[in-house]
């Protein structure tokens, strides 16, 4: 893991388990549950390795879609708005915004009769309808730019992987020839590729690029046995005699999620160049960005039946639903019981709200009362001192940098360091790994080496490494959505088996 030298830690211990976690945010706060469109679960940036002249952004949300539920292809949702936070530097304020913005249209029409052709509002699925499915690209303002500026307008979206025959007949990837023709290719053989993804990679009039739709998620876990009290399989215990056999499995294999993913000339954050490009200053902060992603909408909502799209009318300031950063920081560190204030609230404010979430680890006292730390002969003085206060993470989070411990200064952003290749925690980039379906670097072995052993190298909670699809190595870096038809999951029934039968 390169980089994880530059960091200043205070390694504490160095114990030879692992013990995975939710380093992710699907569904994390009881308040997204009741809002999809607002649940963004992973944020990514990094800079081009080598020249670091692009910058990249990637943000998920509305997660765990089955992909075999069509859900009318309306995955982003109109009247909200998606953003990237930038700051430079020390200070987490704001110095660029990038916010995307999505719009449906159906051109209405009388009802249905006898002589009408194929197509249009009274369809009943919506790739037949007609609408349409497109995305604004605003830059509100960068130290590049004179202010407020549209980058991109009216930018069609990715559509969804339904399967072989929305491929012929509305894609117009082949020919459809019908049911009638015998031949079973045009139900049984996709043509939704890469190349066709391509298509929907949109020049930006600042030089960068964008994409948005949906695609394979791209986060591993087995979060079966996290939602179970942190039920854990034997391999990811060392092999402890009391845990559960293994092996651990990935829930989001299969699943779809929406992405955006951004590629920015870095000259729009640093119109005069990198400082110190290509050169490791550890003392430094002038080279830093301190990015995080938002999600908000009008305040109201008002249900409007005129509104055939969205079914509702808004009304009132834009008020802030979701936000993402760092992973694991509000699925792993807060508390229930703020877990929603950290959705409604930003970064300037952390070091109040949840200062005390950091210092003082839950993960530590419900591993300790587990049995973990006993079953593995971890003093108790050690486990002591992992229960904090701990200015290691902090430390951690901040690359080991001269950034005070204070509201608007330190916070759930993510810090990279412009003027190098970028690693996580020094940024996060996805893919690029030992492996096509590997990332870089496991981000839960590195925040959970970091809180549960004090040690960021410490190689623990290793969990699940590979994704189910392979990264693409050029933007968007994404892995094409799985198809509906013959991807994802579902299967033939059996008759429900009254006791759990043994594995």
């Amino acid at each position: 893991m390169r980089k994880l030298a530059y960091i200043a830690l205070v390694c504490v211990a160095a114990m030879p388990f692992m013990t995975p976690a939710q380093a992710s945010s699907h569904r994390e706060a009881l308040a997204v549950l009741n809002e999809p469109c607002a649940d963004n679960t992973d944020t990514y940036a990094w800079v081009a390795d080598g020249s670091h002249d692009k910058l990249y952004l990637i943000m998920n949300f509305n997660p765990l879609h089955e992909p075999g539920q069509g859900n009318h292809g309306l995955r982003a949702c109109d009247g909200y708005r998606y953003e990237f936070h930038i700051g430079i530097g020390e200070k987490l304020l704001d110095q660029a915004v990038y916010r995307i913005e999505f719009t449906k249209t159906l051109t209405p029409e009388a009802a249905p009769g006898p002589s009408d052709n194929v197509g249009g509002g009274n369809e009943l699925l919506w790739q037949l309808t007609g609408g349409t499915e497109t995305m604004t690209v605003t830059r509100l303002f960068a130290p590049a730019s004179g202010g407020e500026a549209v980058l991109g307008r009216d930018l069609a979206v990715l559509p969804n992987n339904h399967g072989p025959q929305t491929d012929r007949l509305v894609f117009g990837l082949d020919r459809f020839r019908g049911y009638g023709s015998g031949d079973r290719t045009e139900r049984e053989v996709g043509l939704y590729d890469q190349a066709f993804v391509d298509r929907y990679i949109h020049t930006l009039s600042n030089g960068g690029r964008v994409i948005a739709g949906q695609f394979d998620d791209p986060y591993q876990l087995d979060e079966k046995g996290i939602f179970d009290l942190i039920n854990l399989a034997d391999t990811d215990l060392g092999g402890i005699r009391g845990a559960r056999r293994g092996p651990a499995k990935d829930v989001f294999t299969g699943f779809n999620v929406f992405s955006i993913a951004l590629e920015l000339p870095i000259r729009d954050v640093f119109p005069s160049g990198v400082p110190h490009n290509g050169q490791l200053n550890a003392n430094s902060t002038d080279s830093l960005l301190r990015v995080w992603s938002r999600i908000t909408r009008q305040q109201m909502m008002t249900v409007d039946a005129r509104q055939t799209i969205t079914g509702r009318t808004g009304d009132g300031p834009y008020v802030q639903v979701g936000r993402n950063a760092l992973p694991l920081f509000n699925a792993g560190l807060v508390g229930a019981q703020r877990q929603t204030l950290y959705l409604h609230s930003d970064p300037s404010a952390d070091v109040t709200n949840f200062g005390a979430d950091i210092l003082y680890p839950v993960l530590v006292r419900d591993l300790e009362a587990l049995g973990v730390y006993q079953a593995l002969g971890v003093p108790s003085g050690t486990v002591s001192t992992l229960k904090g206060p701990r200015t290691d993470i902090i430390q951690a989070i901040n690359l080991g940098r001269p950034i005070p411990v204070a509201d608007g200064f330190t916070g759930d952003v993510i810090t990279l360091d412009a003027a190098v290749d970028s690693s996580f925690p020094n940024g996060r980039r996805l893919g690029g790994g030992t492996a096509p379906n590997r990332n870089q670097v496991n981000v839960n072995t590195v925040l959970i080496s970091l809180i549960a052993a004090g040690n960021p190298a410490a190689g623990l909670a290793k969990g699940v490494e590979e994704n189910d699809k392979n990264y693409l190595n050029r933007f968007p870096f994404l892995a094409p959505a799985h198809q509906g038809l013959l991807q994802g999951h579902g299967g033939t029934n059996s008759p429900v088996v009254p006791t759990i039968p043994t594995p």
